[in-house]
């Protein structure tokens, strides 16, 4: 396995744009590769497909509809492209940033790792779409493969705030109804949703066939709970309030979130997804290694 190439996260905290980011991250993944990622893209003949009512008739084999009395059209690569969704949680949740100006907040974080992934998937010649999810889902942008599109996908991004409680599992059973078919769903979110109902959305996307990554980014302080940390949190999405004594509470708080990671990770490789925990003060660029390794999968 080849070493992740490190990347000086105060600089990408400077960088003025989301677009900026994103660059950063993929120049950072491709320098430490021996090799280009990118395999070509060509348009030669792949597999048939049946005939679909509206389909192009120009497109049917007739030679094979000859020998088998059924219509079926020619696919090429082109066509049989990998279709990724990018989906962003923008509940209140991810706002946060326990150490603002040295740490990305998490929808910061989030938003520059999807980027980074649809700016891969363009080097790869797979199309690419976006869906936000909130209290339901929110915004939606179809998949193509093109650096105008990528442009336009980094600017809805760059405009989202963050608000209101989570709806993660709803936004997801909603954006199913969408996704066209065999689709890449690449989800990035703290994940603070009940676990039977994300499961379940899950589920449903696997059902339908697509293939799932989880990207859990969450803040350090969210992980390790530091002892300096205490004093009144505030839920983000409910607004309580409630006095801390760390030193009191953290190694009950550290037994209940790390089997909230588990419970997470185990979710997604249950349906055979793959899982990638995400620090704010970590490396980023790990997870598009995880995307080139779902996809090599798919491929």
């Amino acid at each position: 396995m080849e070493p992740v190439p490190s990347l000086d996260l105060g600089l990408l905290h400077s960088l003025p744009s989301l677009a900026l980011r994103a660059r950063s991250v993929m120049d950072g993944y491709l320098t430490g590769l021996h090799r280009s990622p990118k395999k070509g893209f060509s348009v030669e003949f792949a597999d048939y497909r049946a005939y679909q009512p509206g389909d192009d008739l120009r497109r049917v084999d007739w030679r094979l509809y000859g020998r088998t009395d059924r219509l079926y059209l020619k696919e090429f690569e082109q066509e049989t492209q990998l279709r990724v969704f990018l989906v962003l949680d923008t509940s209140a949740s991810m706002a946060y940033a326990s150490r603002p100006g040295v740490w990305l907040r998490k929808i910061d974080f989030a938003r520059t790792l999807l980027a980074a992934l649809g700016l891969l998937a363009l080097r790869q010649g797979d199309a690419f779409g976006m869906a936000t999810i909130g209290d339901d889902l929110g915004e939606f942008l179809g998949p193509k493969a093109s650096q105008s599109h990528w442009r336009s996908l980094v600017g809805r991004m760059d405009a989202l705030q963050c608000g209101g409680p989570t709806g993660l599992a709803k936004g997801l059973q909603a954006l199913a109804e969408l996704l066209p078919r065999r689709s890449l769903v690449i989800i990035a979110s703290d994940f603070y949703e009940e676990s039977e109902a994300l499961n379940a959305a899950l589920r449903r996307l696997r059902f339908d066939r697509h293939e799932l990554i989880g990207l859990h980014v969450l803040d350090p302080v969210e992980v390790t709970l530091g002892e300096d940390w205490s004093g009144t949190f505030v839920d983000a999405e409910t607004g309580e309030r409630r006095a801390v004594d760390t030193a009191a509470v953290r190694r009950g708080y550290l037994e209940r979130f790390q089997r909230f990671m588990e419970g997470t990770q185990a979710e997604f490789l249950n349906q055979a997804g793959d899982y990638a925990l995400q620090r704010t003060d970590g490396n980023p660029v790990a997870a598009l290694g995880t995307y080139l390794a779902r996809r090599e999968r798919i491929h």
